[in-house]
């Protein structure tokens, strides 16, 4: 739920706003418990910060004060997947889930997120920052931003026709500085980037890679790299999708994968998506890790749901 609005602020300069938030009842990402039974009142009633900020823009590009996102928020997700609500490299269904150990109730200290997860493809996020956006010089273009806690982000974008079908691709850079929330866990630098070619019949191939070099040498954190593929096909006002994500000491001494497909269908005039989809997440540990003889079991989710669009 969100307001903007926009003002000339003349020579060509024009003034902006926006405020956004999220209300949610208990997020797929947040559903916590052992096992598959989430707790399902966790966030009931939470406000959700998103975006709010002010910018002005013109030819000579864009400037953006306040919290929204950074410079490398959305690099690792380019895509011409409309099916995304089925399934996509961000897909949240039961990645809050925490894993058991083999033979026990209890957990093994992970969830399925922690192994790979969105959180885990070294993307950017929101935060309160500067940015400055550059105009687009034929298919690219570029931002970088500066935020609290020595927060630095860059990233490149292009968008182009090639071969008949349309490219996208995304690169982005991210150093933190270590200490205080949100970069508690220390020092580290991320690179990430991703593309997606959609052939005009409507099949898509999307992929990922991402890399962590943690130099802060806080215990708990480990370098660490993660990578994602996807076919899928749009057709009509339906989108189907399969797709394989796997992550290397994303927490440390653990690797993780997971299998998705997801299935959409969409009705244009009230703006209505209908969607449905499978995850199955899988981890294994490091000798040490884990109690003697024991292993991660797997968690499977199937989800289904309704989007309404309006403005």
């Amino acid at each position: 739920m969100g307001w903007g609005g926009t003002a000339d602020a003349g020579n060509g300069v024009t003034a902006g706003a926006k405020i956004e938030y999220s209300i949610p009842s208990n997020a797929a990402f947040a559903s916590s418990g052992t096992g598959i039974n989430p707790v399902d009142t966790g966030n009931a009633g939470a406000l959700g910060l998103r975006h709010v900020f002010v910018y002005f823009s013109g030819n000579w590009g864009k400037i953006s004060l306040g919290h929204t996102s950074d410079a490398s928020d959305g690099v690792a997700y380019a895509t011409h997947n409309s099916a995304w609500e089925g399934s996509e490299l961000a897909s949240d269904w039961g990645t809050g889930v925490a894993h058991r150990v083999t033979g026990g109730a209890a957990a093994a200290g992970s969830t399925a997120g922690s192994v790979y997860s969105f959180t885990s493809s070294f993307d950017g996020g929101r935060r309160d920052i500067v940015r400055y956006d550059t105009p687009a010089f034929g298919p690219l273009s570029g931002a970088i931003s500066a935020g609290t806690n020595s927060r630095f982000d860059a990233s490149l974008r292009m968008a182009a026709d090639v071969g008949g079908g349309s490219l996208l691709a995304r690169i982005g850079y991210g150093r933190a500085a270590g200490g205080a929330a949100p970069n508690a866990g220390g020092a580290s630098e991320t690179l990430s980037g991703s593309a997606s070619y959609k052939f005009s019949q409507g099949t898509f191939v999307d992929a990922m890679y991402g890399t962590r070099d943690a130099n802060s040498g806080v215990p708990g954190t480990s370098d660490a790299d993660t990578w994602y593929v996807a076919l899928g096909h749009l057709w009509g006002n339906n989108g189907a999708v399969i797709d394989y994500m796997e992550g290397s000491d994303l927490t440390q001494g653990c690797d993780g994968t997971r299998v998705g497909l997801g299935f959409t269908h969409s009705i244009p005039a009230p703006s209505v998506t209908l969607y449905t989809g499978y995850h199955h997440h899988s981890a294994e540990c490091d000798a040490g890790v884990l109690p003697a003889g024991a292993g991660i079991e797997d968690i499977d989710v199937f989800h289904v749901g309704a989007r309404v669009h309006f403005d």
